[in-house]
């Protein structure tokens, strides 16, 4: 089910593309196949965005399987390490959240479920009233059919039907389409033969059945838009008029196609077991059409398969990325917490906890006495876990969030390595001429803090009983003193945050000494602001 941020987000792009094909649809006045091309592609791109929106937006969830974050442990770890350490499908476990109930999503799906089940039911008794209507094989009909088919280039045989429950002929079928007759067609002149035909079959040759589902579709998913029912009303108009200039084009004279017209929708009762169809003459939009058919400005050409396609690859162009642009609100905040334990089972207190992202953004924690922590406010994405503490193993885990929510850790014991240095007499050296100095190095004094300044506690997050830690990173100058001091992790307290910069820049170090000479050195410094229960 659709969360309320991805209908909000896919209403607001509905909105613009609508919207842009009104103002477009407004200046081709004269051009109904312009008008009509442009609300086929306007819904069709509302249906597209929505469908592509979350496709294109797993595109960087590459680690959400076990078999690939058991692989990418053992890459951080090491193979040995991953032998003692637990699987990442049995560590990470996330806590099952409580759901709550959407009303607004609900709310919209009952919606769409009921214009879902009308629209069905239509198309149900279409079908249903076209297999009991009888196939038309008077060879009168089928020599105006295929002339008709001939004039507009309909290759495929289009059935003629004929049916007592209209009293309009229609097109009906969503593949395999069929147009339907009333039974007092048999009276018919052969100009009205003609017209019909022409009328019906260009919609069957446009598919134009399959694009009305279509629309249809489109008003059921944003039923709660006023927009795309009124796009849907124009689309359909526009269908229509674009048929009846299709029409004139094939060779039928406007005035007495538009006579024609106006005698098929006076005999209009009901569209009954044809509602879903497409019905030639409708009485509430005859008097626009039969003015536009009269009208001798109108530019009745069609568009031609080139000027489609461009139109096509221009909106795919705007239709693509606009589904890939997710608003920030669309990857919800995560937590992370668990338990760190040593492999005897006992909790470890006082670890520091580093979370990281594929960019410089870290956060941090430590355990608390029972071996505790918590990681708040985290943008959903990839991220690498590392555990450090005295003693035991370094711990590396790719995790990803929210679907890792929870996380318990055990930590093995780190390697003793020990060295051993034999030294022999070496030989008297030869004679080679001029002797060479060698500068020697590899001497490192590592720095020293020497004056430390420690931070005080913010009385109102004391107050308030709030903890974190904060990571600062800085550069230790040659003279000791630190450089760009900032703050690493993003949700820390800001009070936190500000305690912890007026004290360490306040800090002096005995610089780092590389072979006698001070150089600079990056320094991660951790605060940690705790309360005594």
């Amino acid at each position: 089910m659709p969360s309320i941020a991805f209908l909000l987000d896919a209403a607001i792009k509905a909105t613009v593309i609508l919207a842009a094909a009104w103002l477009l649809t407004m200046a081709m006045r004269r051009r109904s196949a312009a008008r009509y091309f442009t609300w086929t592609c306007a819904l069709a791109a509302v249906l597209a965005v929505p469908a592509l929106s979350p496709i294109l937006s797993r595109w960087d969830v590459h680690l959400r399987t076990p078999a690939i974050a058991s692989a990418a442990r053992r890459v951080f770890i090491g193979d040995a390490a991953a032998e003692s350490a637990p699987d990442v499908a049995s560590v990470v476990q996330p806590r099952r959240a409580r759901r709550t109930v959407a009303w607004p999503v609900v709310f919209w799906l009952a919606g769409a479920i009921v214009v879902l089940a009308r629209m069905g039911a239509g198309h149900l008794r279409l079908a249903l009233s076209l297999r009991r209507a009888p196939e038309i094989r008077a060879p009168d009909w089928i020599a105006v059919r295929d002339a008709a088919q001939a004039r507009i280039g309909l290759r495929r045989i289009v059935r003629l039907r004929r049916s007592a429950e209209t009293d309009v002929p229609l097109t009906g079928g969503l593949f395999a389409t069929s147009v339907v007759l009333p039974e007092a067609s048999d009276e018919w002149n052969a100009d009205r033969r003609v017209i019909v035909l022409l009328h019906e079959l260009t919609h069957a040759r446009r598919r134009d059945p399959l694009l009305w589902f279509m629309a249809q579709v489109a008003v059921a998913f944003f039923w709660f838009h006023p927009l795309a029912w009124l796009a849907a009303a124009r689309f359909r108009r526009e269908q229509e008029r674009s048929c009846d200039d299709a029409v004139v084009r094939a060779g039928a004279a406007p005035s007495t196609y538009a006579e024609q017209l106006v005698e098929l929708a006076r005999s209009v009762t009901a569209a009954g077991a044809f509602a879903a169809a497409l019905g030639m003459a409708a009485a509430s939009d005859l008097e626009p059409r039969v003015r536009a058919l009269l009208d001798a400005r109108a530019n009745r050409n069609g568009l031609s398969r080139r000027v489609c396609c461009t139109a096509i690859a221009a909106l795919l162009a705007v239709v693509i990325p606009m589904a890939a642009l997710r608003g920030q609100e669309s990857k919800p905040a995560a937590s992370l917490s668990g338990s760190v334990y040593d492999v005897s089972g006992a909790a470890v207190p006082g670890v520091l906890i580093l979370l990281k992202n594929n960019t410089s953004h870290q956060e941090a924690a430590r355990t608390n006495g029972a071996g505790e922590y918590t990681l708040s406010g985290l943008p959903a994405g990839s991220y690498t876990l590392e555990v450090r503490a005295q003693g035991f193993a370094e711990f590396r885990q790719a995790i990803v969030l929210p679907a890792a929510s929870g996380n318990n850790i055990t930590l093995g014991i780190g390697p003793v390595t020990e060295a051993v240095e034999v030294v022999g007499k070496a030989p008297p050296p030869k004679e080679t001429g001029a002797s060479r100095r060698i500068r020697v190095g590899g001497m490192v004094q590592a720095t020293k803090l020497i004056s430390m300044t420690k931070p005080a506690y913010p009385a109102g997050a004391e107050a308030a009983g709030i903890e974190g830690t904060v990571l600062l990173r800085a550069v230790i100058s040659t003279g000791g003193d630190l450089l760009g001091l900032s703050v690493m992790n993003q949700s820390v307290d800001a009070e936190l945050a500000s305690a912890a910069m007026d004290a360490v820049k306040q800090w002096h170090y005995q610089p780092t000494l590389l072979n006698g000479e001070p150089v600079e050195v990056v320094s991660t410094i951790a605060v940690t602001f705790r309360l005594e229960r």
